[in-house]
């Protein structure tokens, strides 16, 4: 089968087309016969050896995969070949063929697309992970939500208004406003043209905000900071600003508040059963049109260096996808 393969972590230049073996599916594991496969910044952090833990070399890249299961293993008894699924993988993904644990599928319906499949695993349940299961958030709570410019922001606002909470959402400019308007979020804030806190604290009486979500870190997570009321959470999942915050534990400790860490690819190794849920929820919320996944980009597995420098670029309000097979 044909893959994208680096035999080192040394960044784009290393990853190069290749015919592999198909990997074997194990007793409880099912191969997948790739039909799309999201790309992400973590994709990109592994390949430049920026992501800890370290994959194992030679390494294929990507971590949630739509398309028809191709075999199974000896002990799964819930899928058969030719089920249409998406699924969460340990890296992989990028292949005509993916080998994933039965336990982190999720049957898709007829009338989904492989592309909008393969958009849910990572960004949606990944969000509704860190929201629901981490982060405890219920129906009437506040939640702020930075980086409502980008992709993971972006899930993370519909998972939010989906679960019942009022949803304020940081982006900057108008456009970019206008989309997280758009999938769900009550309020937007541009945090470049007045202080966060002073925003949000007229938005919410002075009372605050339960939670904050931040796939961005630096210098949005620590101005979101002084905007979180009394036994709040704080939920980092992702520096896709380009740098760790710093953490004022005074912040934290003056408001009694939770810093909780959400890393989806070990959240789903540690917790499948949570993870397997959450993306049965995320692709039965997106065939009932709650939750409106988009694809900001769609490339062919020839054309992967592009999408990789199109996902360094950032500027994607959707899902990155690498089509690889036929759709069906």
């Amino acid at each position: 089968m044909k893959a994208l393969i680096a035999q080192r972590l040394s960044g784009l230049d290393a990853l190069a087309a290749d015919e592999v073996p198909a990997p074997t599916p194990g007793p409880n594991e099912v191969l997948i016969g790739v039909g799309a496969a999201g790309l992400h910044l973590a994709d990109v952090a592994a390949l430049s050896a920026e992501r800890h833990p370290l994959p194992e070399l030679p390494f294929i890249p990507g971590l949630e995969v739509a398309g028809l299961v191709a075999a199974v293993g000896a002990e799964v008894s819930s899928l058969k070949p030719g089920d249409r699924v998406a699924a969460f993988v340990d890296w992989g993904g990028l292949a005509e063929g993916a080998v994933a644990s039965a336990d982190l599928c999720a049957l898709i319906p007829d009338g989904m697309a492989f592309p909008a499949a393969a958009s849910l695993p990572v960004a949606y349940g990944g969000a509704l992970l860190a929201l629901r299961e981490r982060a405890r958030l219920v129906s009437g709570e506040t939640i702020l939500v930075l980086g409502a410019g980008g992709n993971a922001g972006l899930a993370a606002v519909e998972i939010a208004r989906t679960l019942g909470a009022r949803v304020i959402a940081v982006a900057s400019g108008e456009s970019r406003g206008s989309e997280a308007l758009e999938r769900g979020a009550h309020d937007v804030v541009d945090s470049s043209s007045r202080p966060l806190s002073e925003s949000v604290s007229a938005l919410t009486g002075s009372a605050g905000v339960d939670v904050i979500f931040d796939p961005v870190g630096g210098d949005a997570f620590e101005m979101a900071l002084l905007t979180l009321a009394n036994g709040g959470r704080v939920i980092s999942s992702g520096f896709a600003g380009g740098r760790i915050p710093r953490i004022n534990m005074s912040a934290l400790y003056a408001r009694d508040a939770e810093l909780i860490s959400a890393n989806t690819p070990l959240t789903v190794k540690a917790v499948p059963a949570l993870a397997q849920r959450a993306l049965a929820d995320t692709i039965a919320w997106a065939a009932g049109n709650h939750i409106n996944p988009r694809v900001a980009a769609q490339f062919t597995l020839a054309d992967v260096k592009a999408a990789f420098n199109y996902v360094k670029g950032r500027r994607n309000t959707g899902s990155v996808i690498v089509t690889i097979g036929k759709e069906s």
